[in-house]
């Protein structure tokens, strides 16, 4: 598949190496242009990753978020409309301001994206956990394969579910994005890295 990324950090460096890796087509975008990501293509050394435009990015059929959250509204949602978005987003008062509508949990935070990018299809995926050790993770035996939760609409969520399995992973469906609160980066769950059963262990403690 074409995946493009808005954002070119951390996260999208790790998971656009995953993608590519697994055969995916990427399109690598952030706020500060092509010429600006050229040493991370050439770091990356891989012939499926291309800099690009943040609007060559979002032309692809999936596309990634993997910006700070209060980048959000730097994007157009008409960008957007009618593509697959997977919000691998977090977000955290110290860097993105007290805000109660998310402390307070009055909306989940992929929800709010969702509402935001009007007519996308929007999953909350790879959100749960740092990407450092995305790496070795991805290469564990079977019966050690570490879960990644994952929230949104039924159809769109059976595509990221074989992106999830392509790059190494086991995918755990937790439902909906407005009630994605209990994998959000202020629940038990962030930083945890485990099995499906651990994973299910851990929502139920």
């Amino acid at each position: 598949m074409n995946i493009g990324f808005i954002g070119s950090g951390h996260v999208g460096q790790a998971l656009a190496s995953l993608f590519a890796q697994a055969g995916h087509s990427i399109v690598l975008s952030n706020r500060h242009g092509v010429t600006n990501l050229q040493d991370v293509i050439a770091r990356l050394g891989n012939s499926n990753i291309k800099a690009g435009t943040i609007e060559d990015a979002a032309a692809q059929e999936i596309v990634v978020l993997a910006f700070p959250f209060n980048t959000l509204s730097q994007v157009q949602p008409e960008l957007l409309e009618g593509k697959l978005v997977i919000d691998a987003t977090n977000y955290f008062p110290k860097r993105d301001g007290d805000l109660p509508k998310f402390i307070d949990h009055k909306i989940a935070t992929s929800q709010y994206v969702a509402n935001y990018f009007t007519g996308s299809r929007v999953v909350k995926a790879f959100n749960s956990f740092g990407v450092v050790d995305l790496p070795q993770l991805s290469a564990l035996p079977a019966a050690k394969k570490i879960a990644l939760p994952i929230a949104g609409a039924a159809n769109d969520k059976t595509i990221v579910k074989n992106l999830i399995i392509a790059i190494g992973f086991v995918p755990y469906d937790a439902g909906e994005l407005k009630d994605s609160f209990k994998i959000q980066a202020d629940s038990n769950i962030f930083g945890f890295e485990g099995t499906r059963p651990e994973l299910i262990a851990k929502l139920k403690g």
